[in-house]
């Protein structure tokens, strides 16, 4: 389809640009639309305006910098379009949640938004909470189940493990629900498992997270597994690895399920960690 070339062309003008003045006219020529039917095709199809998406792409790229450079502050500030490291640092928290100083800690969260890309349905674009972890191996106890087949079914599979009405293997491993939970994923095994001091049931198995540097992306609180972590793990790799400039190691994920009592589901959430070099 010839228009999703053309808005697919004028984002990679605008990502070709995002260190310089993004030219208004050239962006339309190449989108062979008007400037007023871009802009407003652009807000309905990503929620956001083109400025505010211009703003966060560089802010993104910029907490970049700050984790993989000892560039100055006020250099990156320069480089991204702002005119002093204070305006900056002002965009920058209130896009982060944190300064640009302390954002150099590959243990703090910052929030980036992959490059947009338009298909029948838009990838990217969307707020991910993000940060790099090193952690030291952990020893768990679980239960664990070869699966077969692409990595698209992987969240059909676990349903099995996970629910009271198939394999109930989270009941098998601990009856004390709220907590703290892993699920595993290493080479179509899978693993459902908690900390081995929270573990009073007998003929489990050790369950290890090796030592490393992992990404750990965090989903919003309150919803469900079945529908949160599907939707992370797209971003993740649809639009996150392609952008970020790491790459995942091996083919091994970790998902963090922080749980909670009915009376206080708003705080349930969960995470993805994947191994990056």
């Amino acid at each position: 389809m010839d228009i999703l070339r053309q808005l697919n062309d004028a984002i990679t003008y605008i990502e070709s640009n995002l260190c310089n003045d993004i030219n208004m006219d050239e962006l339309v020529r190449i989108a062979c639309v008007t400037a007023d039917s871009f802009m407003r095709f652009f807000s309905y199809m990503t929620g956001m305006t083109l400025n505010e998406y211009i703003r966060r792409r560089r802010l993104t790229l910029a907490a970049y910098e700050l984790r993989n450079t000892d560039y100055k502050v006020i250099d990156i500030a320069i480089k991204y379009g702002y005119g002093s490291a204070d305006t900056f640092s002002k965009a920058f928290v209130k896009q982060h949640g944190t300064t640009p100083t302390l954002a150099r800690n590959s243990n703090q969260s910052i929030k980036v938004y992959p490059p947009a890309s338009f298909y029948i349905m838009i990838k990217g674009a969307k707020k991910m909470d993000f940060r790099i972890i090193k952690t030291k191996e952990k020893s768990l106890c679980g239960l664990s189940k070869q699966f077969t087949g692409v990595a698209a079914d992987r969240f059909l599979q676990e349903h099995i493990m996970w629910a009271d009405h198939h394999d109930d293997i989270q009941n098998k491993v601990c009856t004390h629900v709220p907590g703290l939970w892993y699920g595993i994923w290493n080479n179509g095994i899978y693993s459902i498992a908690k900390k081995t001091e929270e573990i009073s049931k007998n003929g489990l198995e050790e369950i290890i997270i090796p030592a490393g540097t992992y990404a750990a992306f965090s989903t919003g609180f309150g919803g469900f597994a079945g529908e949160e972590l599907p939707k992370l793990r797209e971003l993740i790799f649809d639009s996150w690895l392609a952008d970020s400039g790491y790459e995942q190691m091996y083919d091994y994920e970790v998902e963090v399920y922080h749980l909670y009592q009915k009376t206080e589901k708003h705080k349930r959430h969960y995470e993805i960690w994947i191994p990056v070099k």
